[in-house]
């Protein structure tokens, strides 16, 4: 049987997994973009809002239609939108969560509380993919349960700079 994506097929695993058929943001199914640094899936309409924000804090690429660098391909795999929405979406009332049939505008506001501001964080703890970046483990966030809460040699050290 061939590669459903020609373009990119070591991403069909990814996209097969069921907690990626949907849009981390709405829930839309069937998303083919990507927030390929904060390693998450999305449909096209919350791939604009994503856009608005900047590379800074997301850079956005087609499943299907742009080659992905190795780099991206593993943050998506490692990542995807369990653990993404378990560290973004912390604290998050999920009656507050919008649908693909609510407005751009209210998936815009949703999405930049969500990854500019962080509004429903976990309070002093890193994004998977900041984890990811130094080399971390990012299934702390896996399941919806956060479990970096048993102390590390890393997370002591962290503390004590957010002491001074």
């Amino acid at each position: 049987m061939p590669p459903k994506n020609n373009v990119n097929p070591e991403l069909d695993p990814v996209i097969a997994n069921p907690i990626n058929r949907v849009c981390a943001d709405c829930g839309a199914k069937a998303p083919r973009w990507a927030s390929v640094n904060l390693g998450l899936l999305v449909c096209i309409d919350c791939s604009g809002a994503h856009r608005n924000l900047g590379t800074h804090i997301s850079v956005v690429k087609s499943v299907t239609l742009d080659k992905w660098q190795p780099k991206w391909v593993a943050t998506v795999s490692r990542i995807g939108n369990e653990v993404a929405n378990s560290y973004f979406e912390h604290n998050l009332n999920e009656s507050d969560k919008p649908r693909e049939s609510d407005s751009l505008e209210k998936r815009a506001t949703f999405i930049r509380k969500k990854y500019e501001f962080k509004t429903w964080t976990p309070r002093n703890k890193s994004a998977p993919h900041e984890l990811l970046a130094q080399g971390r483990e990012v299934d702390v966030y896996r399941g919806g349960r956060d479990r970096s809460d048993s102390p590390r040699r890393d997370d002591r050290r962290d503390d004590r700079r957010d002491d001074r």
